[in-house]
């Protein structure tokens, strides 16, 4: 494996020599990525690429092939449009993990902000810790599995696709548009594949399912002002 000391490099300096180096070798670790911004951003094609630290903002952001471990945390937007390829995070993240995710398998190890898995549209994301509100807010489809404690507003307006949750207080933090329900067997066979494959201590047996409201319509509480004009004209 090559290594690449990223201390006094910039993010486009260090994106040019990890291509360099996967092109070479196809496996790259990176030492002292001081949580840099942008690192494989973009980035097609195999590869294995190990970020030996923190990262910052759009850590494999619109990628599709490779595979990149972050061994420490990584801030937001990681994931950002991912295509395809896989991203291990084995500590926590910001907010805004794999938003329009359009394919490929994010596991986060530690906990995450708030919606993560927004407006995703294929793909799977494993939260193994906690996650802040709106998770998986505006989904179009794959699936987003959260095995910790989950915020408010679960799957908010979600349209397709699935949630899976441990969280047994997941039912009074539902967002609007989705019901709980049941796993489906097949769907948990899936999960538990995953699940031996990333080394996640889990059963998927035990988890619920978020999904779209079949009846297609959002059910909101509208609020009703209570307008009291003639108090503008006291005093």
């Amino acid at each position: 494996m090559e290594h690449i000391d990223a201390k006094e490099l910039s993010s486009e300096e260090l994106n040019t020599l990890l291509r360099e180096k996967l092109a070479e070798s196809g496996e790259v670790m990176v030492e002292e990525p001081h949580s840099m911004h942008n690192i494989a951003a973009g980035f097609t094609g195999a590869g294995k690429i190990v970020i030996n630290g923190s990262t910052g903002f759009y850590t494999g952001g619109f990628m599709e092939g490779p595979s990149i471990t972050i061994k420490g945390n990584a801030g937001w937007y990681t994931g950002d449009n991912m295509q395809g390829g896989e991203l291990l995070v084995e500590q926590n993240t910001g907010s805004n993990a794999g938003v329009y995710l359009l394919g490929g398998t994010m596991v986060i190890y530690g906990g995450t902000g708030s919606r993560v898995g927004y407006g995703m549209k294929g793909g799977i994301i494993i939260v193994c810790g906690d996650c802040g509100r709106w998770a998986g807010q505006m989904t179009l489809g794959g699936q987003l599995v959260l095995l910790g404690k989950a915020g408010k507003q679960i799957g908010e307006s979600m349209y397709r696709g699935a949630i899976f949750v441990a969280d047994p207080a997941a039912k009074e933090n539902l967002g609007g548009n989705v019901i709980l329900d049941e796993i489906h067997p097949d769907e948990a066979e899936e999960l538990d594949r995953k699940f031996d494959r990333y080394g996640i201590c889990a059963k998927a047996s035990g988890l619920m399912a978020i999904r779209p409201n079949p009846s297609g319509r959002h059910q909101y509480t509208l609020f009703k002002p209570n307008l009291q004009p003639e108090l503008a004209h006291r005093g």
